[in-house]
């Protein structure tokens, strides 16, 4: 991809900081603060076109943030302009050390990324209603699951220690009651998210393509809907891996460092926990995965491990029902183990 105006926006709640400046002459800034609202972004575009008029020579780069990126999205979009919005870990890593950090340098430093790094845009594309409505109840229901957490835990812990303590049964009785509320609306969440699934007879599909893996359950098989954009965010599966943090690394320089292979730190922790719980249903439920546990366990290799390995094979066996459009066959299973006797 080539541009000749590159443009950087810092997103945050209430404002829009846009610095630009043509490819040829990146010393020649210009900068200014907008609004983060519809009109704002109008604003940006005509700010814009009073040095540079042509939109299509443009590339707008941004850190993704959810919400606050969202209006700029949809105008920029709606707009037909080249929108570029990057995980925010990978401009920050690529940038060196800096010893300033406000809006004006960090829009300015947005659009140097976007300068450096322009043959790898991958240019924003906005997602069906259905599922960004899908991500918002799956936002909410993960905050509604981390109050539970942080209610009945603290209670029972206290009836513990503490029993013979009149309030403690008042707090006891007191987090019952809300678990219970807190229950049912996370099961209305569930229902509410299969019910807009329905609705998109492409969502629907994926979602049935990934549910048929054995150890995918409903949970993460949504999030990996929504993580992967329906699936066209990653193009091969050991991107995939790589985002939930299960594909190995090498660690080696030189003679003298030899490590053995790492999963890296920097990835989805929630995926990679679902996924973990996935990798423990699949050797209990399914024969080959199974049979591939206990063997690699009889040879000595730590649990961790062949667990890791186990959700690197979910996550092939999800990309090829995907990619091939057939649910996954459970009795191939059945019938690898059998050969493999």
């Amino acid at each position: 991809m080539k541009k000749s105006v590159v443009i950087g926006i810092d997103f945050s709640k209430l404002t829009l900081d846009v610095t630009f400046f043509k490819v040829e002459q990146p010393d020649a800034k210009h900068y200014q603060q907008f609004d983060n609202t519809e009109e704002g972004c109008k604003q940006i575009i005509k700010w814009i076109k009073d040095s540079f008029s042509n939109c299509s020579d443009w590339l707008i780069c941004g850190e993704y943030t959810g919400l606050y990126s969202m209006t700029a999205a949809m105008v920029f979009n709606s707009k037909r302009i080249a929108l570029w919005l990057e995980n925010p870990q990978q401009i920050k890593l690529s940038s060196g050390i800096k010893r300033e950090k406000n809006d004006k340098v960090d829009s300015n430093q947005i659009a140097m990324y976007a300068l450096r790094f322009m043959d790898r845009a991958k240019l924003y594309k906005p997602n069906g209603d259905v599922l960004l409505k899908v991500r918002e109840l799956v936002r909410y229901k993960d905050r509604l699951t981390k109050i539970r957490t942080q209610i009945v835990v603290p209670s029972h812990e206290l009836k513990q220690v503490r029993k013979e303590w009149n309030e403690t049964t008042y707090i006891y009785n007191q987090s019952g009651e809300i678990m219970n509320v807190l229950e049912k609306q996370i099961k209305d969440i569930e229902s509410k998210m299969l019910a807009l699934l329905e609705t998109d007879p492409e969502l629907k599909r994926l979602y049935k393509l990934v549910n048929s893996v054995v150890g995918i359950g409903m949970q993460t098989a949504i999030y990996l809907l929504i993580h992967t954009w329906g699936f066209t965010a990653f193009n091969t599966p050991r991107q995939l891996a790589c985002y939930c943090g299960v594909a190995p690394f090498s660690k080696q320089s030189g003679t003298s460092v030899k490590g053995k292979n790492q999963v890296s730190q920097i990835a989805d922790k929630k995926l990679k926990s679902l996924l973990h719980m996935c990798a423990l249903n699949a050797v209990k439920f399914d024969p080959f995965m199974k049979a591939y546990y206990e063997r690699k366990m009889e040879e000595g290799k730590h649990k961790m491990n062949v667990l890791n390995n186990v959700k690197n094979k979910l996550i092939y066996r999800i990309c090829a029902v995907v990619s091939s459009g057939q649910e996954y066959d459970k009795s191939y299973s059945f019938q690898h183990v059998y050969t493999a006797a």
